[in-house]
Formats: C-alpha cells, structure tokens, sequence
C-alpha cells in the first residue's frame, strides 16, 4: 500500500489547516489505505491520529518532520523527514522530538545528535532537504555530503532520496541521477500541507498570523491554488508511471508502507512505587498509616462507638490494595504530607474523594465520610477497577513549591507538567484574520463585540452568531471591500489550534522517564512538558495528579494568619465546629459577600429563604443552586420552612430523601435507593447512577430490568418499582456528588467562621486577593463598612505595598494606585524604614530618588488621597507640585523655603472622580454623602437598606447604562446606581426614558423614586428621576475665596537662558543661582540648559529673577559671559 509520506496537520501549529478527522475521511474518500502524519519537530496529534486512522480502517504511519541544522550550512535549519517502521523506530522518534523540543531557544539542532537514534526508522533526505538542495543547484559539495553525513549520524534502519513528480523534469533528472551514482534508493515524496487545492489561501492566512504580517493582494491570493493538496490515489499512481526512477520510488514506497509495524500500548496507568524506608510493601505501609490515622482522628473528634469505621477502613483497603492503587494513596499523601509539613492550606478536599475514609484518615481530604453519609462506592467502584482521582486544591501562591517538591523527588526525566492547546474561537480568529487583512485594533474590536456572551462561559461560535438573523457580525464584515473572504476564511480556521499552554492543574508522575512513553518539550521554569494532552497522557498509563491553584485557599490561609491576634496562635480551622452558630448566622443573612461558591445575589437570596441553621441546609444548597436542580429550589424552600408536605412514598425511600425534603438532591441518594430497595450492592448501585447521567439506552435498559428485578425479590411491586426508577431517572440526571458538596461547604464555611469571627483580617486577605477587581473591592468595602470596620485610604507614610491591618482598622496599601510602579512603592518603603515618618511634603519629595521626581507619581499619589496628611487640598499640591519638584533640584535649603500657594480644592464630584480614575473606586467618600442632611432626616433610603416591595426614593450615581428597545420598538434603560452602601439595578420604562436619554450618563447623580421589586435579584422600579448636583448638595463644604499675593506683581521683560557647563558642580551652580534668585527676584522666566546632555529646564515664575540691568553683570560673573543670554519681549 502507498502512503503520502509527509502530511502535515494542523497541530504544526498554524501551518496547516488540516484537522486530523479530515486527514483521515479524506484521505479515505480519496482511495488509501495508509495516512503518513509528519508534524513539524512535534509528536502532539500522534494518539489522536492513530486512533482515528484504526477507527477508519486504514494504516497509520508516524514521521516527523525534523529541522536539523545542515552539514554545509552549519547555520541553516533543514528539513530531514523520519519515518517510523518497526516499534523501536516509533521510540526513536519520541527521543528526537523530545530532543529537539527541550532545547534552548538559541540552541541548534545539530546531525550528531541524530546517532544512535535511527534504529527502525527510514531516513528520507526530500527535496527540501540540504542535500536536495545542493542537488538542484548543482553543487560541488554534493560529492562527498552521504559519506559525511553517515559519519555523523551513523547508518539509518532505511535511507532514501525523496523524488516527486511535482518537479520539474531537471530537479527529477538530478535527483535520479545522484541516487543512482551513490546507490541511493528514490522513494516517492508526496507533500501534503493542506487537503483541497482551494485550502491554499487559508494556508498562507494561517501561516501569516504566526509570522505576525499582513497579506497584500488579497483579490488574487485568494484564488492561487497550490500542488500541495492531498491528490486522489489512484490519480497520484498515474503520475509515477511517467519514468522508470519515479515508478520505482513509487514501489519503495508501497514496500515501506507495507513494512511498517507499529502499534500505540493503551494501557492503565503503571504508579510508581512510593519510595520509603520503613521495609514494609506500599500495601503494609498504607495499612499503617491509615490505622494510625483513624486513632487520631477518633480521639480527636471524642468518636466512641469505633466499630463502624474499623469495618469500613479495613473494606476500603481491602479494595485498594487488591486493585493496585496502594502507592497512588501514597503519592497522594505525601503531597498533602508535604503540605501539613510546610504550613500549606489545603482545603478539606474535592470530588468523591470526600467519600473515602481512607483519604480521611491520612489527612488526604477532612470529611468524615460516616458522619456525612458519604460512599466509599461513588468514589472507587470495586467492580469498575477505574483508576482513582483524587484532585488536590493548593494556595494558588505556593503552587510553585509544590512543583518543586515534586520534581526534586521524582526527578528532571519522570516529572513533567501538562500541555494544553489555545484555539481559534471566533473572538480570536476573527481578530487574527483581521489583522493579517489589515484591520487595525480598533477595527478587529468591533468585529469581536459582534460575538454574543455565552451562558456560562461557553464561547459562541461564527455559526451560532451568523444564524440569529439579528446578528450584527454580518453588517459589520460587510463594510470591508474584502469582507465575505474575511467570513469565510475564519469559519475555516475557527477552532483549529493556536498555541500550547501549561495545564493549569495536571502534572505527571513516572518512576522511569517519560520518554519511554511519549514525547516532551521544554516547559515553564525549567520543567518538562508533556507534548500530549491529558486524555492521552492518561490512555498511555501514566500517572496525572491534579493539583489546582485556588485563591480561596490563599485568602484563608492569609486570614487565618491575620487573625491570630483576635483567634489566638493554636487556633486550627480545620477543627472548627460546623454548627457555629455566628458563622451559620452569616448564611441565613446572606452576608456571604467574598465566601466561596456563594457570593451570587440569587445564591445569597435562596440562603437567606431557607432560613439555614444547620450545616446540612449549606451542602444542600450548593447542590441546588445550578442549572439543572434550581429548578426544585422552590419546592425545597416551600417543603423546609413547612408550607409544603413532604409526600409520602415507601418508608425506605422516604428515609434516604428525608434530609432533602423528599427531593433527590445527590447522586449518592440514586445509589442508596438502588441499595435497600432493590437489593444492589452499592459497586452495582454506582453502576446505575452511571448509566442514568449518561443516559446511555442500552445500559439504562438493563439498569431498569436488574432494579425492577430486585424490586421484585424485595417484596415491592412492579407498579411502584416502575414509578419509583422514572422518578429516580427524572432527577438522576440533576443529581449532585455529595462528597465533592460536603467538602467544599466545609471549604466555603472555613471562609465564613473567619468572616463571623475575624472581619478585619478576613477582608484585608480577600481585598489583597481582588486586587485587580475594582468593582468587586468596592462591595467587599462597603460591606466592611456595614459591619464596623474602619477602612482607612492609602498614606505614603502607613500604607504597604498590599491591604494591611493598622491599629484595629483597614489600611489601603499603595499597590491599590492604578499606574503607581512597583519598584517605586519598593523604594518608598524602604527609604520610610531608613529615614522614618515624612514630616511634611517637601521633606517627602525630598527624600525621593531623582528617577521618582515626576508629575505622573505625585499625581497619582494626591489624586489617590496618599499625601492627604501633609495638610494641603488636592487641589493645592496639584498646584504646587511643579514648583516643589523644581524646588527639589536645587536641593533642600530651596525646597524648605519654598512657599505654597492656598487655591481652593477640588469640587466634591471632580475629587471623588479623580480618586476613582486612579483606584477604581471611590474610598474617601461618594457623591451621594453631599445629600446626608435628607438620609438623617429620612426623605431617602440607604441602597443597603432596600427590601422588596417597598415604595422608596434613594440617591444614585450612575454606574452603568443598558438601553434596549422594546417590542413595539420604544427604547428604555436599566441602570445600575450606586451609593455609600451599595449598588442597586433600576428599570427606566420608555415615557421617563425619553424624556431623560440626554441625562442618563454614567458618572451622574439622581434622586430616584419607585418600588423595589425581586426578580433576579433586587431592583427598583422608577417612576422619577430628577438629577441632582452633589456640588450643591445640602452640606456641599464652602469653599474659600482665596488670590494669589502675586498678582500685582510687576510685568516680565523676557526670559532668562543660562547655560550650565561642567567646570563646575551642578549642585555648587544651582546652590549659587539659587541666592541669586533670592537676592534678586523677578518675573522673568529662567530656562536652564545642559550642553552636555542637551537636557533643558523651565523654572516656574516662583523661581523667576529681575530684570536685565539688575542681574546681567552678577550671572556672568557667576557663570561666564557667553553662558548668560537675556531674550527680550517683543
């Protein structure tokens, strides 16, 4: 059979357009039999190839394209193609690739580092090649390059000279004619790029997005139709008739094809053996550690009645060490030892591994699973042998130790983290063929607002957006002369990979290297990478753990360490009671702003409806609260706070929903129905719950006979078995892991007993965490506020770099200024620890490094309220701020006489605005206070005072503006407004909406009147909008009528220009114009200038001097005289 030897995917990552699906169908439809995959250097498509190919029927052959640096051009990279035959060929390739892709950026691929790796490959020198190149052009190094080039290399399993009869009858001639006088066998070389002759435009799109440039002549491009397609069969045999070299390459071909025997090994993971010292088997050594951990554990918790859980510990291991999975509990241990070991916060667990008590006893996960009623059988199915997954959560700041503990205990070859495949969504791909068409960012921005939100975050393709026939991504493409090719060239690229990323969880484990199972490359920090996805890493038997960065366990670990003082030094969160009554007070408020998994305004409702006062009531909700079940939320409600009956069903059921109210919650409740009614086991119940979420026919058909039959031998009727497997079926498919609920509620209640019992460390850690979020640390603040936390602004003699505690209240940290450098924040820091308190304003500007002298930091300093203490208004250090900076040049005699000039302050909105430009919120106050006078006399409400229902009037900043239109075609508005407590979502209806259209403008302020209402969340209704002006508000402070001293001042002559040379110091020249500027002042500008460094300076008017006739003789003198020049006032 033949087989095009060089076929590239699209996995040569924006090279081809080719996914491996079609490369497969096509080459199919077009008569082969064998499909020759040659990515570029990488292996990362090979799994799904194979399977792919043996699912159609044909033959899969793996090459590779390797770039190698020449024999004659040492400098230049050429294309050598591989192609693996034989098992240890395959192996070979895996060694190369890696080879090449674990080198340095700036590190050659060199022909020596191809020997002793050939074995069972065929090395095919195309025309491409080096030596296929010094071919054609007939050069004299040609002579002796095979005999060099096997020196190097050694001798490959099979060597071959690739011909096509693509070239021209003179290339074929020349080839031809070398192999046949350096006995090298031709092997016919077909290269295929793309599958379709009409795929060469996307082909060059593709290929200009990686090369980062923008096609001309996009008219006649697109209709070029390139030789590099994937020929029919029997056409391309045709074409190797046409001589006797090509006939004969064509037969090296088939023979090579035919000789190919090389298989993937799927098989299940092989763990490495947990190395230890103790001389027990991993199996003796687990059964140690959990023993010993399940005393601990039971004295801890005052458990008495043990035999329970000795019977369940001894069935759990039982179960794990006949299936083999002895040393991956211990891997895992050791992860969670070496987090216990080194002060890492981990959660209580994740997933159904909150079901086993063996994971609970060797600390792996903090839920007792016999008091959560958790399965061991939800978690590992004895009958099932699947291999575990017990997903870790880490502080997403202490990653990184994890990953060298790993990698230092497992080594550099048996350690690898995970690559992942970026694609080209629409957003994406209609930015990058935009810009290679030339639309500039602006334009390729309004081409991807034309994508609509997904739910959920699912990204929405080109199709779905171009079939609303409302969609504005049409109208939009159609304003470009080369529009509909700009479509249609990104529906053909959406979804093909981009680039490769790190995983964000999994990592590999191996006890041999990893390239005795698959290809690597050169990762982040020094790390391996995986060139496969995780699907195959894991169908090739390797280990992957996922170790999952969470910011929640960051807060709390930071929390915890905060609130030490208030908690005290031995306090353990993970021995906290789960029926605190202050933090389960907290869940029936609904103050669960910042705790994880319920910070949703529809979440914090349905708590504060169900009323919780037990931990239970939190487990649930979380299994409640999504697509899916929510749509029982108000039964659940109805049935818990008693305005419901529970119905009534056989007693064993109504037993295992009882905690649920009769609803089927978990999926741990489908297996225990299936256990005491139908007499399953619970390996078999698992088996149900299984078959029910996929809903696959044929299993759910023997599902429902085996739970009838048992039914049956229960004792139950057929009728009610009938009902009670389609009631199970009907909510089955919603059902919840109960485990994975367990253990995140004790997560999120870790979180909320820090919030109820140390608010002040909990939001300084949670602020610290959201520091990029200005939205989110404006509700988290007002929220504090609510609750008695003083929050205190940035001061650049108190504040950190990050949010801190000072003296019992909450302290902005200047990394919180939006555009304040960091190495600056640094400096200052340090000078404050060197030199103390700024005592005033010039000795802080003083004691700034030269390089931080500049308007941009002060600004952002005053406008951010950080230099508030000195004294002055905002308004005043703007003000003053060129004349300090100035001053400061001179040094610091200038800068403490340098008088400050009093304008009055800011407008109260200008303040509020410029402090949210450059904190992303206001801190120091909100327009809405000007009006306090009408909130002390109750003319309004507060927004955090709103409840349903209600006929109110609040005051509003305007956050944001949505306008729609309505069905008869009248625009309205909904608006989110804001005041000192929070923010609230109101609806404009058309009449009030057209009468105020030109008004309704972020950043404005309005006395709003109507009735609130409960949809979504909580909103008003408005029946009035009248804008305020905080400005003029009723306590608006007056401001002073100030003038400046200088305005009598008598009129400039002209400019001083005084040019500094070096024969003296600049400190001794400025020290010496200085007392001239004081001995003769003036209002003549001074401008001075370095030739040296061609820098030049304006002085402002505060550092002006007299007139020519007065100081012209003392400059020179001072100076030089060429060095004075006084330009005259026209």
């Amino acid at each position: 059979m033949y087989a095009p030897l060089q076929v590239k995917s699209a996995y040569s990552l924006l090279q081809s357009p080719s996914s491996i699906q079609q490369i497969v169908d096509t080459a199919k439809a077009r008569g082969y039999q064998a499909v020759s995959l040659a990515e570029q250097n990488v292996m990362y498509s090979f799994v799904d190839f194979y399977k792919e190919a043996r699912a159609k029927d044909l033959k899969p052959v793996f090459s590779l394209q390797l770039m190698v640096n020449g024999l004659v051009n040492l400098a230049t990279a050429f294309p050598l193609l591989l192609t693996a035959y034989e098992q240890n060929g395959y192996q070979n390739l895996i060694e190369l690739s890696s080879k090449k892709m674990t080198l340095e950026d700036d590190e050659p691929m060199t022909l020596a580092m191809l020997a002793d790796h050939l074995d069972g490959l065929a090395l095919t020198l195309t025309p491409e090649s080096e030596l296929g190149q010094l071919i054609s052009t007939n050069d004299p190094s040609t002579k002796n390059y095979l005999e060099n080039l096997l020196k190097l290399i050694g001798q490959p399993g099979k060597f071959y000279l690739g011909i096509s009869p693509s070239l021209s009858f003179v290339q074929q001639k020349a080839l031809a004619t070398y192999a046949g006088e350096n006995n090298l066998p031709l092997i016919a070389w077909d290269r295929v790029d793309y599958l379709n002759p009409e795929d060469t435009f996307t082909t060059q799109v593709l290929r200009a997005v990686n090369a980062g440039t923008v096609l001309e002549n996009l008219g006649p491009l697109s209709h070029e139709k390139g030789a590099f397609y994937l020929k029919d069969q029997a056409e391309l045999a045709q074409s190797y008739q046409q001589s006797l070299e090509l006939k004969r390459a064509y037969e090296n071909n088939e023979a090579l094809i035919d000789s190919v025997d090389v298989a993937l090994n799927f098989k299940k993971p092989a763990l490495p053996v947990y190395q230890q010292d103790t001389g027990l088997s991993s199996a003796d050594f687990l059964k140690s550690l959990a023993q010993a951990g399940l005393k601990r554990r039971l004295t801890l918790a005052g458990i008495q009645e043990v035999q329970p859980y000795v019977e369940r510990l001894e069935g759990e291991l039982s179960v794990i060490i006949d299936l083999g999975f002895a040393d991956y509990f211990l891997i895992v241990w050791d992860i969670l030892k070496f987090a216990r070991d080194h002060s890492v916060q981990t959660g209580a667990g994740r997933g159904s591994a909150a079901g086993s008590l063996v994971a609970y006893c060797l600390g792996i996960t903090n839920v007792d699973p016999l008091q959560a009623g958790l399965l061991f059988e939800r978690f590992l199915n004895p009958e099932r042998a699947q291999m575990p997954d017990i997903d870790i959560d880490w502080p997403d700041d202490r990653r990184d130790e994890l990953l060298a503990y790993l990698h230092d205990k497992y080594g550099q070859a048996d350690f690898a983290q995970i690559i992942t495949f970026g694609t080209l969504a629409a957003k994406q791909v209609l930015r990058d063929v935009g810009r290679v068409f030339g639309l500039d960012a602006k334009e390729q921005k309004k081409l991807t607002d034309t994508i609509p939100a997904g739910k959920n975050g699912r990204k929405v393709s080109l199709d779905e957006t171009l079939a609303d026939p409302k969609n504005r991504l049409e109208p939009a493409v159609s304003k470009y002369e080369f529009g509909k090719l700009l479509l249609q060239t990104a529906r053909k690229m959406e979804n093909l990979p981009r680039n490769y990323s790190t995983h964000a969880a999994g990592v590999v484990l191996s006890d041999s290297p990893l390239t005795e199972t698959l290809p690597v490359q050169r990762g982040n920090d020094g790390y391996l990478m995986t060139q496969l996805p995780k699907g195959p890493v894991e169908e090739l038997g390797l280990l992957k753990i996922d170790v999952l960065g969470l910011t929640t366990l960051k807060i709390l670990a930071k929390g915890i360490e905060l609130a030490r003082p208030v908690l005290g030094d031995d306090f353990d969160i993970k021995k906290i009671s789960f029926e605190d009554q202050d933090t389960l007070a907290l869940f029936a408020a609904g103050q669960t702003n910042g705790v994880f998994q319920f910070e949703s305004p529809g979440m914090q409702r349905m708590l504060r409806r169900l009323k919780i006062d037990r931990f239970a009531l939190i487990t649930a909700s979380t299994a409640l609260y999504r697509p899916g079940p929510s749509q029982h939320i108000e039964t659940f409600i109805k049935r818990r706070l008693g305005q419901e009956q529970v119905p009534k069903s056989d007693p064993v059921v109504d037993r295992i929903l009882a905690e649920t109210y009769g609803i089927l919650v978990y999926q741990e409740q489908v297996m225990q129905v299936a256990e005491a009614y139908a007499g399953f086991t619970l390996a078999q119940a698992d088996f149900l719950r299984a078959a029910m979420s996929k809903k696959k026919v044929q299993q759910m058909k023997q599902a429902k006979e085996a739970f009838l039959k048992g039914a049956l031998e229960n004792g139950h009727s057929q009728q009610e078995a009938e009902q009670l497997f389609d009631y199970i079926d009907q909510f089955a498919n919603y059902g919840f892991n109960k485990s994975h609920a367990v253990a995140y509620s004790e997560l999120s209640f870790s979180l909320a007993y820090l919030k109820a019992h140390a608010p002040l460390a909990f939001y300084t850690a949670l602020l610290n965490a959201h520091q990029g979020g200005a939205a989110k640390a404006q509700g988290y603040l007002q929220e504090a506020k609510r609750r008695g936390v003083k929050v205190l602004g940035p001061d650049v003699n108190q504040s950190e770099a990050d949010w801190s505690i000072e003296d019992g209240a909450l302290r902005m940290g200047l990394g919180n200024i939006s555009g304040l450098p960091t190495p600056f924040i640094t400096d200052l820091i340090g000078a404050r620890s060197q030199i103390g308190e700024f005592k005033t304003i010039q000795s802080f500007v003083l004691a700034l490094p030269d390089k931080w002298r500049k308007e941009k930091v002060l600004g952002l300093l005053t406008y951010a309220g950080a230099l508030d203490r000195f004294g002055y208004n905002r308004a005043e250090l703007i003000e003053n701020m060129d004349d300090l900076l100035t001053a400061a040049a001179f040094g610091e005699q200038v800068l403490k006489e340098t008088k400050m000039r009093q304008v009055p302050d800011f407008g109260l909105v200008e303040r509020l605005q410029k402090e949210k430009e450059v904190l992303g919120f206001n801190l120091s106050g909100h327009p809405t206070e000007a009006f306090q006078a009408d909130y002390d006399a109750g003319k309004v409400r507060s927004i955090a005072d709103l409840a349903e229902n209600q006929q109110v009037s609040i005051y509003g900043l305007i956050k944001q503006v949505k306008v729609i239109k309505t069905k008869k075609g009248d625009q309205m508005a909904f608006l989110s407004v804001s005041d000192m407590t929070g923010s609230v979502d109101v609806t404009v209806f058309p009449k009030t909406y057209e009468r105020l259209a030109d008004q309704l403008k972020i950043g404005r302020v309005f006395q709003i009147s109507g009735k609130t209402e409960l949809r979504q969340g909580l909103s008003l209704i408005a029946n009035r909008l009248v804008e305020v002006n905080p400005n003029e508000g009723n306590n608006q402070r007056q401001q002073a009528q100030l003038t400046e001293a200088s305005s009598k001042q008598e009129r400039s002559e002209g400019i001083w220009f005084l040019r500094l040379t070096d024969e003296k110091s600049e400190v001794e020249q400025k020290a010496a114009i200085w007392e001239l500027m004081k001995k003769y002042p003036g209002p003549n500008l001074v401008t001075l200038y370095w030739p040296a460094t061609k820098k030049r300076q304006n002085l402002p008017i505060q550092f002006g001097l007299a007139g020519k006739t007065t100081v012209m003789a003392p400059l020179q003198e001072l100076l030089g005289e060429k060095n004075v020049v006084f330009k005259q006032k026209a």
